[in-house]
This record gives C-alpha cells, sequence and structure tokens, in this order.
C-alpha cells in the first residue's frame, strides 16, 4: 500500500528541531507500548472501527495509516499553532509518541517558534500483526521536509535547519477500537529516498 499525501501546515517545524534531538536514535526502532495526519481524505476522521470486531489485514492497514496520518497533520497544525495541547495529537497518538511530539511543541513554543510549509508524506505497512485480525502495525515513511521551516512567531530572526528527505518509523496500535500511534522515531535529512 502506497500513498502520497501533502499536507499544509508545517511539519518538520515547530518541534522538530527539539523533536529531533529526542527521536534520531540511530538504528533504533520506534518503542511500542501496551496500550497520529489527517486520514488519506481532505479531513480528518477518527480512524476508530465501528465495532469492536476484528479487522481483516487490509482494514487494519487502512486504518494504521490514516492513525500515522492524522498523527503528524495534528502535529503540523499544533506547530503552525504554537499549541502543544492540540486537541487531536491524543485522539491520534498517545503513550512514548504523544510525549514527544508534545514535548517538541512545548520546546518550539518556548524558543517562540512556529511551523509553516508543507510536508509529503509516502507512508506504507511495513508489517502487522497477529496476520489474521491485525492490532498492531509498523508504519515506514519517507517524509519530505524540505518545504517547511520554523520562524520566530514576533518576526526576529532565526535560521532553520534546511528539510529533506527523512525516514519516519512508526508504531501503531488498535487500543479500545480506536488506532493510535504509540511510538516514531524520525531519522536525519538524507536517511531515505524514494
Amino acid at each position: 500500500m502506497k500513498r502520497t499525501v501533502t499536507r499544509t501546515g508545517l511539519m518538520a517545524a515547530a518541534a522538530l528541531g527539539a523533536l529531533l534531538a529526542g527521536c534520531t536514535d540511530g538504528d533504533k526502532t520506534p518503542t511500542t507500548l501496551p496500550t497520529s495526519a489527517a486520514p488519506a481524505s481532505a479531513s480528518a476522521s477518527p480512524s476508530a472501527s465501528p465495532s469492536a470486531a476484528a479487522e481483516t489485514p487490509d482494514q487494519a492497514k487502512r486504518h494504521a495509516i490514516d492513525a500515522y496520518l492524522g498523527f503528524q497533520t495534528a502535529f503540523q497544525k499544533a506547530g503552525a499553532a504554537g499549541d502543544p495541547e492540540f486537541p487531536d495529537l491524543a485522539k491520534y497518538g498517545t503513550g512514548d509518541a504523544l510525549k514527544l511530539f508534545t514535548n517538541g511543541l512545548k520546546s518550539a513554543k518556548t524558543q517562540g517558534l512556529l511551523s509553516r510549509g508543507e510536508a509529503v508524506f509516502h507512508p506504507k505497512i511495513a508489517s502487522l500483526s497477529p496476520p489474521a485480525a491485525p492490532t498492531k502495525a509498523s508504519v515506514q515513511d519517507c517524509m519530505d521536509t524540505s518545504k517547511t521551516e520554523r520562524y520566530k512567531a514576533d518576526g526576529g530572526p532565526y535560521k532553520d535547519s534546511p528539510g529533506g528527505m527523512r525516514l519516519v518509523l512508526a508504531d501503531v496500535e488498535r487500543i479500545g477500537g480506536e488506532w493510535k500511534v504509540t511510538g516514531i522515531g524520525i531519522r536525519e535529512v538524507g536517511s531515505c529516498k524514494l
């Protein structure tokens, strides 16, 4: 499953500087906890299943990708608004992933930074488990942040690091009937190619 989705707002922006310091652990894979990028459509919608019934692998893939894109989009909107408490962050993410993005946004806010621009996502499912009725997924993305930037909200000078192609590894789980990002790692510029 391969989708290319362009999202406006920011990405790699607001919290990316602080965020990358916490999630570029070389080749370490994201952590998965026992316990969010709008869906592929233009508007964000919940990635919850209508019932607690088991999902097919195709449904699980779609919902996991939707949760990942929902989380990324929420992060972009939060960075553009300078809002670490942006409600959709918790709608699509939990655990370490939510903490990482929230802390990055808090750091950006403290520095007076906002985000703008477009990131391009190319998510695909790397794995699902269990195979018959998946409740966990690993998402791999080659995210392009070349058209995003952080800037000083007060108009003061700020030189952001250039964006580019970044490998993103995310753990997504079905928790209480909803798919949420539980772990995420974003690598340095140049860590992936399409």
